[in-house]
């Protein structure tokens, strides 16, 4: 993700810049056909608050519990040592499938399709991505390139 704010610029949503790496397809959501629109990102900012900060922080910003999720050191192309993740973060799309299969990390896997799309466009727009007023859905997600 440093490659993505250095490059390009957690939660502003349109299409982010390539900013190099390749595309990788991950495991898609139960439901492919979810979509949030790009003003849902208020819906996953709540829903930030309340599934995600207390590890994470209010800001994104990280904590002794979790890594950050918003600034520069937020979702690095490589898991940190020690992490849940064993898979690179190339595009949103594969932190779209992490959030659904370890999140959160007190109830893994009990997101909704839509509210990890929410919680997913909340966190680009925190990260300055514009999606430019378009539906994020697992096949956009894999569009937008972070490394």
């Amino acid at each position: 993700m440093r490659a993505w704010f250095i490059g390009c610029v957690f939660f502003t949503v349109g299409a982010a810049a390539a900013c190099g790496g390749s595309t990788k397809t991950p495991a898609s959501p139960s439901s492919a056909g979810a979509a949030v629109s790009t003003a849902d990102a208020a819906l996953g900012a709540k829903l930030y608050a309340s599934k995600c900060a207390e590890c994470h922080g209010d800001q994104g910003q990280g904590s002794k519990k979790a890594p950050p999720l918003v600034g520069k050191d937020a979702l690095p192309l490589d898991p940190r040592p020690g992490q849940k993740r064993q898979a690179q973060f190339h595009t949103a799309a594969d932190v779209l499938a992490f959030i659904k299969a370890k999140m959160p990390g007190d109830d893994p896997g009990s997101l909704s399709d839509e509210d990890a799309l929410a919680i997913l466009a909340f966190d680009l727009q925190a990260n300055g991505v514009d999606l430019k007023g378009q539906a994020l859905t697992q096949q956009s997600a894999a569009q937008v390139q972070l490394h």
